[in-house]
């Protein structure tokens, strides 16, 4: 088998031609604009309270004090935390941002690189899916890495199987570009149910 584990911590100390994850100005801008938002709400519900606590104040007190503390807590500033994909010259990087878990597979695995817009599983929308060549173990230790289920959807054939990555944050042409070298790019189109405007 030549799936390797290892922690984003060893990922990110490695030379990576490329890495999926936020834009650091977009991240943190918008973490921030959330963290002035909520503390907006919270102080304003406070202080028109005074003469009285009516449903408007419980609401934003409630919901605006939750995502107060959601934007607070160090982990929601943590760019690695939604970090799915990277590569180097020689390998290929699966990435659970949230476990801080990594599999390594030789980039060679990699058969498509498919650029139709998909309905993930959970409702994200997949920007891209990869076309990857494992043996029955390899296809185990991605799973269980990155938290997954086999969809009978992406499973094409004998040893192949197609991951979904969502766009994170980053301008979709932009993103396809930097795919490309992974393998030939072919378009994979299925039934969108609602229309979003992609960069």
């Amino acid at each position: 088998m030549t799936a390797q584990r290892l922690s984003v911590q060893q990922l990110l100390q490695q030379p990576l031609e490329f890495v999926l994850l936020p834009p650091a100005f977009r991240f943190y801008a918008t973490q921030a604009a959330v963290l002035l938002a909520s503390l907006a709400v919270v102080v304003w519900s406070a202080l028109d309270a005074q003469n009285g606590f009516e449903l408007v104040h419980y609401v934003g007190l409630v919901f605006g004090g939750v995502l107060l503390l959601v934007s607070l807590w160090p982990a929601s500033w943590s760019r690695q935390r939604l970090m799915n994909l990277a590569y180097d010259a020689e390998r290929l990087y699966l990435v659970n941002g949230n476990r801080k878990q990594v599999v390594s597979l030789p980039r060679d695995r990699v058969r498509a690189v498919n650029k139709g817009k998909l309905p993930g599983h959970d409702g994200a929308i997949i920007a891209f899916t990869l076309d990857l060549q494992l043996s029955e173990q390899e296809l185990n230790a991605v799973q269980q890495a990155l938290e997954t289920q086999a969809e009978e959807r992406f499973a094409l054939g004998e040893n192949c199987y197609r991951f979904g990555f969502v766009a994170n944050w980053q301008p979709r042409r932009k993103l396809l570009d930097a795919i490309a070298p992974l393998a030939p790019m072919v378009v994979v189109e299925e039934p969108v149910e609602e229309d979003d405007d992609w960069d």
